[in-house]
């Protein structure tokens, strides 16, 4: 429902040729809205090659327009009075009164424009309140997150690190929080793909792409792989992709998709060869719940390969939050990881340290100029106390159940 929600809200507040865009995009529309949530719900190939139309379109619009595209967490952006609006009838009544008081108003009008303009309520906001969203409602937020980007944002790292070892494979692998699927669809040439996600909205183009995959469609993942990467780029992601013929050497495999969470599997124990779960830990509640799941349903010998944000990478994220003064905790983070905190989380489990990685490095002084620009002066002052040469933001880790 909060896409159909969205999609009344932002067609009603964007200029007329940015309308005239997104009705060129869908001509045979008579209700926009309706018919954009319907497109966004479907999995079958013409919503595949829509949703490639929207995203190519979209970013042009992101450079070109950027007050009026689709964007979480701009201040100065057309969308933001709609997700001001969604918090406010979510939080409880003492967040509200506790807003009001901190704003000078109880109108959600003058409220908003308070935020837009001010940086440091903004900053209050993201702590007191953004800060105490559900997870639930992290989950209905994503449903337009994803409409921000076709990239998951985990892909950079399955290439780099877990495609190497899942071609040496065999089994059932569980692809938790699969995002779009690219890491499932490639998987799926190796190894019997199980997958799992939160996000209906990516979960469904998940399911359409795996389905053409598997009637040996090919023209369309070539498209999506080159959508990725240019949408990587624009995140500053130093990453090479390999042409589809290249990532796409055997058949493709149909890919098991599952609407659910990963805090609670709906699979049974020892069922699995593998997990791959890439740049998700971070934006759950209990990553030690989930570690608990993992365990439960791999078999002996099995192995998680993973990613999470460093203390770094959270610093980093912290940092451009006060500066951009964003409402909510950039991607939802929850949590940050450093190798002895994961293995402690995986042992308790009874799964064993096989790698950790380091890798996303930024230079020390690149870092400090960022810090410096933060509103948090005591955070640049603590990191200048302690130097390194280069930090790395993320780490990539394997793990065996004992």
């Amino acid at each position: 429902m909060i896409l159909k929600d969205f999609f009344n809200y932002y067609f009603n507040v964007v200029d007329e040729d940015v309308l005239q865009l997104y009705r060129e995009l869908l001509p045979e529309a008579d209700e926009l809205a309706a018919a954009y949530e319907e497109v966004f719900s479907r999995n079958d190939e013409n919503a595949i090659a829509f949703l490639l139309e929207f995203h190519n379109a979209t970013a042009r619009l992101k450079r070109d327009k950027p007050e009026q595209a689709i964007l979480f967490n701009v201040a100065n952006n057309v969308c933001f009075p709609f997700f001001v609006e969604y918090i406010w009838n979510v939080i409880t009544d003492a967040e509200r009164k506790k807003l009001a008081e901190a704003a000078g108003s109880s109108d959600i009008q003058a409220i908003t424009e308070r935020l837009a303009a001010d940086r440091d309520l903004r900053n209050w906001f993201r702590v007191e309140i953004g800060s105490s969203l559900s997870q639930q409602d992290l989950f209905t937020l994503n449903e337009i997150i994803a409409l921000q980007n076709f990239s998951s944002g985990g892909e950079y790292s399955f290439l780099k690190y877990v495609h190497p070892h899942i071609q040496q494979l065999e089994g059932k692998i569980l692809d938790a929080g699969c995002g779009a699927g690219f890491a499932s669809l490639v998987m799926s040439q190796y190894m019997d793909v199980h997958a799992i996600d939160a996000c209906k909205a990516r979960l469904e183009r998940a399911t359409a792409l795996s389905a053409m995959m598997k009637k040996g469609e090919k023209k369309i993942f070539p498209r999506v792989i080159k959508l990725i990467e240019e949408e990587l780029g624009t995140m500053a992601v130093q990453c090479e992709f390999p042409a589809a013929e290249d990532l796409l050497i055997k058949g493709s495999q149909q890919v098991n998709f599952t609407e659910g969470t990963i805090a609670n599997l709906p699979y049974p124990d020892n069922s699995f060869e593998s997990v791959n779960c890439l740049d998700v830990l971070e934006h759950t509640y209990d990553p030690d719940g989930i570690i608990g799941e993992f365990a439960r349903v791999l078999k002996p010998g099995g192995r998680v390969f993973i990613t999470a944000p460093t203390r770094y990478g959270e610093v980093e994220q912290r940092i451009w939050e006060n500066i951009e003064g964003t409402l909510f905790p950039a991607m939802l983070h929850m949590h940050h990881f450093d190798p002895e905190s994961l293995n402690r989380l995986f042992e308790k489990h009874g799964l064993k340290e096989v790698e950790i990685t380091p890798f996303d490095f930024m230079n020390w002084d690149e870092f400090l100029d960022i810090a410096d620009r933060s509103p948090a002066r005591e955070l640049a002052d603590e990191l200048r106390a302690h130097p390194f040469d280069q930090v790395a933001l993320q780490l990539f880790a394997v793990y065996e159940k004992k």
